[in-house]
């Protein structure tokens, strides 16, 4: 099993949104991904584009204030290209997991002791791990553009290392390409639209409504059930707690 993982920030009326965001699901499951993302990109800006690998599927683009403009006006390409693929992803294998972090200034995504994970990174490993079949080894590919992707990496094998029953992800993270790797890209749009929601731009609530379907479903090593998405608020440090509602009352 693959595990493709982006983040994403965003700044909300009064808050500070920091988001983790996983693609999981089989190299079939991604194979296929590659495929309609080269048949979709075609489609929208041509056969030149689709097969140039410098090229690449961005969040940031696709729902621009330029893209809802135009979608305002009449027609807007990249929201279209947007809406096949998360309509895409409702009749695929591949599920999600989000991780959305708050915090009155921008939170911290990484522990300062990298012999313990922050609790975000954490969770997201949580969920991870609840997908992926016992009879199956789950490989994290991290987006060459993450930050502090060394410290990561030490954190996450050093969790993962520490981990004596049902082991089932391999602790030598990956560090991949966007434009070469499709999971990145979809990662990265996952992320883009969960951040964008989370800071209350209701112009994503059609995306996030469609993409909470595929969120995976799971039980922890505590056999409690899990789901993939999750929101938490930030209190200082390496401390978190669980929070409710998406905008702040």
């Amino acid at each position: 099993m693959w595990c493709f993982i982006d983040e994403s920030w965003h700044v909300a009326e009064n808050e500070h949104v920091g988001t983790l965001a996983a693609a999981v699901g089989s190299r079939g499951d991604f194979e296929e991904l590659a495929r309609f993302l080269f048949r979709v990109r075609k489609k929208y800006y041509g056969e030149e584009n689709a097969r140039d690998l410098r090229n690449e599927l961005k969040g940031a683009n696709l729902f621009s204030n330029h893209s809802f403009k135009q979608q305002t006006a009449g027609y807007s390409k990249n929201i279209s290209l947007a809406r096949e693929v998360v309509e895409w992803l409702s009749a695929s294998k591949i599920r999600l997991v989000g991780i959305c972090i708050y915090g009155d200034s921008r939170p911290t995504l990484l522990s300062p002791n990298l012999k313990s994970l922050s609790t975000p990174f954490r969770e997201l490993c949580v969920r991870i791990l609840s997908h992926i079949p016992a009879h199956a080894t789950g490989q994290l590919v991290f987006d060459q553009r993450l930050g502090a992707q060394e410290d990561i990496s030490i954190a996450v094998f050093n969790y993962l290392a520490g981990i004596v029953d049902n082991q089932r992800l391999n602790p030598h993270p990956l560090i991949g390409v966007s434009n070469v790797w499709p999971g990145l890209q979809l990662a990265d749009i996952v992320a883009h639209i969960l951040g964008r929601y989370a800071s209350n731009d209701k112009r994503l609530a059609f995306f996030y409504n469609k993409i909470i379907k595929v969120q995976t479903v799971g039980t922890d090593h505590h056999k409690k059930p899990v789901y993939g998405f999750l929101r938490l608020q930030w209190q200082g440090d390496d401390n978190f707690t669980i929070r409710k509602n998406r905008t702040k009352k």
